[in-house]
């Protein structure tokens, strides 16, 4: 999911100026101009600072369709899963599911009736080819499907089974609700599905691409949908360069819908509109210090305990994250309270909320740091470490600078460096960081934080794409651990506990990732236009504007 910040500014009277200047000239939706929204358009609101690129390769982190977390617009899962209510799934391009093998063999019924966005049927052939794609390019294998026997095989058009090495129940929502099928005809003939240039995308969403330019890409809806015709005719995502000119959209009610923490909500947003802007920060998952285990200070377990232990997660909730994300109290990483039925006594609330200096001193002296003159060091070299965030993150980019103003006190050298987005999507990867703070992979139990954390099988070498685990932590007790809980029948809820303490073992005895925050999928929205968002009295979905559940969420609104 996509999290920040938007910081408020006054300058609503030029953009009102600038509104109606464009409303005088005729309407319509010339390429490359700011969105209206209508009732005949919703317009989105999920990412700042990211340069547009003609690409909608749903395979490339660094295409429009990834960056900016629309893929389901176009490209479609094969369940849609509500976070928020652990167990409720709904059919999508799939009707029905079924293990056998002992979790080794996946076979799915798919819908009737499904055509792709050129008029030709969606089959099982297309699914097939999806994943059988993404084991041949490891690269391409975003959503960490895990590794198969042989290729899938279909029986007709519309049931197709996926044979793995192992058992895969843990997966299952990673394969059909962050999975993205494409269409075979399209992709047979590109030779590396990772990098491909994708301007003409084709998929069985709700909506098709109907122009693109660096300052505005406009979806309309697919007139030939299966599931008939969404409430909104168009949908506009706009570029906007930082938090600022995001925020003076959203408040002058350019912006229909969107994912950031903003700080007074009320009176910057709510107040505005009480009638119609609404807010719902549901909880979602865990918010982290990344380590690169790779690279020094932070190859050594010791340190990373040390960092960890020692920073004041308090003030980061209510300075960095304006009383809208709670401070993290285990280090097991499990989302509170969420999560709490799998916390056991050892690391329930072992994270100090101010941090302790007195811990972090010990930590450190044992992995061979002495203090002279109020700095840490060893072998006469200082110990410090660099953050990394995108500075139009503003939430991160306030807690890197209260991290590093708690370090410097306890004598750790500390500096952030704040990128463009666009960097910062390229760095992680390919492993180009010290540390970094990021959101955890949420999900509908903790396998997939964990996973998204710890599975090196999802990693790289350093330059190379990963597409998990960009701390490159690699633990063969991690890897069993997550080999078993992948093994687990989920009916057998003891062994499933079993594994769930293993792996939150190493995450509190080695801390690959530190975690800080219980991260808020954000939400504004009004209802101007539309109504039948997720709210408090129905959280039918995760409510971010955001992928997987971008797609059905639209699919959900009506008109006002």
């Amino acid at each position: 999911m996509i999290r920040r910040t938007v910081m408020w500014v006054g300058v609503l009277a030029l953009l009102t100026l600038m509104t109606a200047a464009w409303a005088s000239a005729g309407g319509g939706r010339p390429a490359g101009t700011a969105p209206r929204t209508s009732s005949s358009t919703i317009t989105l609101e999920n990412n700042t600072g990211v340069d547009f690129t003609d690409n909608f390769n749903p395979f490339d982190s660094s295409s429009f369709v990834v960056s900016m977390a629309v893929r389901t617009l176009t490209y479609e899962p094969l369940f849609e899963w509500d976070t928020l209510k652990p167990g409720v799934v709904h059919n999508w391009l799939a009707t029905a599911y079924k293990f056998t093998d002992g979790g080794k063999t996946l076979t799915f019924d798919l819908r009737h009736g499904v055509k792709w966005s050129d008029g030709t049927p969606f089959t099982s052939a297309d699914v097939a080819f999806t994943f059988d794609l993404m084991q041949k390019y490891a690269a391409a294998n975003y959503s960490g499907v895990p590794a198969q026997s042989g290729p899938a095989t279909t029986s007709g058009d519309y049931t197709v089974s996926l044979h793995f090495t192992a058992p895969a129940y843990s997966d299952l929502y990673a394969i059909s609700g962050t999975t993205y099928m494409v269409q075979k005809a399209q992709w047979s003939s590109i030779s590396d599905p990772a990098t491909a240039t994708i301007t003409n995308p084709v998929g069985t969403g709700p909506y098709v691409l109907d122009s693109y330019s660096s300052q505005l890409v406009v979806y309309k809806a697919n007139p030939s949908y299966w599931d008939g015709t969404p409430a909104a005719e168009y949908v506009d995502v706009p570029y906007e360069a930082s938090n600022s000119t995001a925020s003076v959209a959203l408040a002058a009610g350019e912006i229909d819908w969107a994912g950031n923490d903003i700080p007074s909500i009320k009176s910057a947003f709510i107040d505005k509109d009480p009638a119609h802007n609404h807010y719902y920060f549901a909880p979602g998952s865990t918010v982290a210090l990344w380590f690169n285990v790779t690279k020094a200070p932070f190859n050594n377990a010791d340190v990373r305990a040390a960092i960890s232990i020692g920073i004041n997660r308090d003030v980061l909730a209510s300075k960095g994250e304006t009383g809208y994300e709670a401070p993290a109290t285990s280090s097991s990483g499990l989302i509170l309270p969420n999560q709490a039925q799998y916390l056991t006594k050892s690391d329930t609330n072992d994270l100090p909320g101010k941090g302790d200096a007195k811990k972090l001193a010990t930590l450190l002296e044992a992995a061979g740091y002495t203090k002279k003159g109020g700095h840490w060091e060893k072998d006469g070299k200082k110990l410090s470490f660099t953050i990394i965030d995108p500075e139009p993150y503003s939430d991160y980019y306030a807690d890197e600078q209260l991290i590093c103003d708690t370090m410097k006190a306890d004598g750790v050298g500390c500096s952030y460096v704040g990128q463009t987005t666009s960097e910062w999507y390229d760095d992680l990867p390919v492993g180009d960081f010290q540390a970094t703070i990021h959101w955890g992979a949420g999900g509908v139990s903790p396998f997939v934080q964990y996973q998204n954390w710890l599975d090196y099988s999802l990693s790289a070498p350093l330059g190379k794409t990963a597409t998990a685990d960009y701390g490159r932590y690699d633990s063969s007790a991690a890897q069993a651990a997550l080999n078993a809980y992948g093994a687990t029948d989920p009916t057998d809820t003891t062994a499933l506990n079993k594994d769930i303490e293993k792996l939150a073992s190493i995450m509190s005895s080695q801390v690959p990732v530190a975690p800080l925050l219980y991260g808020a999928d954000w939400d504004e929205y009004s209802t101007l236009h539309f109504t039948g968002f997720p709210d408090a009295s129905n959280p039918y979905m995760d409510p971010s504007p955001n992928d997987p559940e971008l797609g059905y969420i639209l699919m959900q609104l009506k008109k006002a």
